[in-house]
């Protein structure tokens, strides 16, 4: 809402409007009180240069609860030049 208060005339209007019924909304007990991610630091130390493969999986199989498997016997490796998109 707060991205809309800085526009036109009517758009500002609008967000006004829109920050009355969400504040009536809060105060009747309608919506759920908003909560703060989580903050969380990494930090990865340079270990210099890892002999591949960095992580390797042999014979990986997978399957979502109850249903058949997607991947049977799959073997792979990340280097530290790997990307995995």
């Amino acid at each position: 809402i707060a991205r809309f208060g800085h526009g036109s005339a009517k758009l500002a209007r609008q967000a006004q409007s829109k920050e009355k019924t969400l504040e009536k909304m809060i105060q009747a007990g309608l919506t759920e009180k908003v909560k703060s991610d989580v903050v969380v630091s990494f930090v990865f130390h340079n270990v210099g240069k890892l002999p591949p493969p960095v992580l390797a999986l042999q014979e990986m199989s997978f399957a979502y609860p109850g249903c058949q498997n997607l991947y049977e016997h799959v073997d792979f490796g990340l280097d530290l030049d790997s990307r995995v998109a």
